[in-house]
This record gives structure tokens, C-alpha cells and sequence, in this order.
């Protein structure tokens, strides 16, 4: 059988034909030569369900991810997406502790068309005309809530993945003051986004959606005002405080919160100084980035009252 099928895939070839009989996975398709897929990809009738193409574009777009982030993303119907694309030949699921890292394969770029099945090829022909950008952990909960086409790397301390990453990207999103120490590696398109208080957050939100020339933060915006307007009117009753470092002078600045030398003393937990206040600096970086500013304002706040 595997015979005849070489034998016809050959004869394809010679006819020098639209169609071509190609091996994947344990057997062979017939399908569009590849230069030609993109003429009659319209035309084609749609084989695979809208759920299953969306679980499988974030996928394609953020491979490698692990199964456990795709659930996070696409909820617990994701388990049966990826056996089933996994079933098709059009993913590879391999094991890592307890949970699957997730990779597209060569049924898969061949499905759509695609010349080659690298990562960053596919991510590539996703994107097209749009800016991939690289966000370092802190920002990725930013990124997903702006809506923006990223990719995670480390700058800071690159392992060889992140250097192949930091090549594909054409806007690093980082903390500030890591600048120079970055520019080791990368050389593109800087951007050092201050999220210390809300009205940061909201601002460096802004300017990187217009860096990338995509996203939306509008959402963003809007929760941003409307938790600024609850936390200043509380902070108009609260106690005065005295900022010990220029984190804090920042926030409260932002919540307008009386600041006096007398006041509450207020430093970041991380800075090993004697204050009444002790607000959360090193929190995991997982945690969703406006949460993070959430909670230094009520610990503020609610140790102020």
C-alpha cells in the first residue's frame, strides 16, 4: 500500500499538477501544492470546527505553550481541542511534569498552505504585516489585556530560547532601567513601561499600543479611571502618611493622599526599613499586573484608616 502511494505521489510530481500526494503523520493526503494553497484556501470548505481553529491558532502563535496556559486562555474544552488536533496530526503534544507542551507540525503548516513549519515561520504568516512583540514576564498579563500579538522572553538573564526570541521581535516591552543592559542582546525597538501606580499603568498602556500599532486600551483605561476615582475618595478620610522612597512618593501622589512628616511612615517591603506600613513589592509575577498596583493601594489605604 505504502508502494502505490510513493508510486502516485511520483506521478503527481511529473504531471508537474495543482495537487500532490504528500506522507503525513502515519499515512499520505492529497492535497493543493503548497505556492498554489493560497489562491483556493477561500474556495476550500472549512474541515475543522471554530472551536477547534481557535484553540489551534493560540497554539500555532504562542508554541511552545503548555497545556496548562492554553487552558487558561481557552478553559478546561481545550483537553479535548488538543487530543483532537493531536488525534489529526496537526499538533504535537509532548510531556513536561505534569501537564503537555504544545507545538504545531508539519500536517499542520502543511494544511494551511505554509512553506515552512518553524515556530517563528508560523507566528510569521499569523502575523503578517502586524509587530510581534516581546514582553518580559511582568508584562504579559498587560499584553494579554491590551489584546496584543507577543511572545514572552527574559532579557535580562537570556537562556538560548530567549536569544533565538529576542531576534524575531521587533519591540522589547521592559522595566525601567534595564536598558543598556539589554542592548547586550537585542537591538531593536525599545520600550521601558513604569507601572508602579495606575495612572503609569494607564499611560504606559497607551504608549504601547501606539508603539505596536495594535491593541485596544480602552478597557483598560476605563477600569483604571473608575479605581482611581473609589481609591481617591477614601483616600481624602485616611490618615496622612511620610513615603519613605520615591516608590511610595509615587502612589501617593496617585491616590492624593495627604503626605506629611509626621505621618504613617510607608515603605516597600522589599527595602528593610522600619515603617507602619509595609506594601507588597516582590509579588509573583503571574499575577495579573493591575492586581498587583490593587493591592499596594489597599495596603495603603486600609493601614491608613
Amino acid at each position: 500500500m505504502r508502494a502505490f502511494a510513493d508510486d502516485l505521489a511520483s506521478e503527481y510530481a511529473r504531471r508537474g499538477s495543482g495537487l500532490e500526494i504528500r506522507s503525513i503523520g502515519d499515512g499520505y493526503a492529497m492535497q493543493v501544492r503548497a505556492n498554489l494553497a493560497s489562491e483556493v484556501v477561500s474556495l476550500a470548505p472549512s474541515e475543522l470546527e471554530a472551536p477547534l481553529i481557535r484553540t489551534l491558532a493560540i497554539i500555532a502563535y504562542k508554541q511552545p505553550i503548555r497545556q496548562c496556559d492554553l487552558v487558561e486562555i481557552r478553559g478546561n474544552k481545550s483537553y479535548d481541542h488538543v487530543k483532537e488536533l493531536e488525534k489529526r496530526g496537526m499538533i504535537n503534544a509532548a510531556r513536561q511534569g505534569r501537564t503537555k507542551v504544545l507545538t504545531t507540525t508539519r500536517a499542520f503548516a502543511d494544511y494551511f498552505g505554509l512553506a515552512s513549519c518553524r515556530p517563528e515561520a508560523v507566528r510569521r504568516a499569523i502575523l503578517k504585516d502586524k509587530k510581534l512583540i516581546g514582553v518580559t514576564p511582568m508584562y504579559q498579563s498587560l499584553a494579554q489585556r491590551l489584546g496584543l500579538d507577543f511572545i514572552v522572553v527574559n532579557p535580562y538573564k537570556p537562556e538560548p530560547e530567549d536569544l533565538k526570541r529576542l531576534k524575531e521581535i521587533e519591540l522589547l516591552v521592559l522595566a525601567p532601567g534595564y536598558a543598556d543592559r539589554v542592548k547586550e542582546n537585542y537591538s531593536g525597538e525599545l520600550l521601558e513601561a513604569s507601572v508602579r501606580t495606575l495612572s503609569q499603568l494607564k499611560e504606559s498602556a497607551e504608549w504601547i499600543c501606539q508603539a505596536a500599532g495594535s491593541g485596544d486600551v480602552e478597557p483598560l483605561a476605563a477600569e483604571v479611571d473608575f479605581l482611581l476615582q473609589r481609591y481617591r475618595a477614601r483616600a481624602a478620610v485616611a490618615s496622612p502618611i511620610k513615603p519613605l522612597t520615591p516608590m511610595i512618593e509615587d502612589i501617593a501622589r496617585d491616590l492624593r493622599i495627604t503626605v506629611q512628616e509626621d505621618g504613617l511612615t510607608v515603605a516597600p517591603d522589599s527595602a528593610g526599613m522600619e515603617a507602619g506600613i509595609q506594601v507588597p513589592v516582590h509579588q509573583p509575577y503571574d499575577m495579573d499586573i493591575l492586581e498587583r498596583i490593587v493591592q499596594r493601594y489597599e495596603k495603603i489605604l486600609n493601614g491608613s484608616v
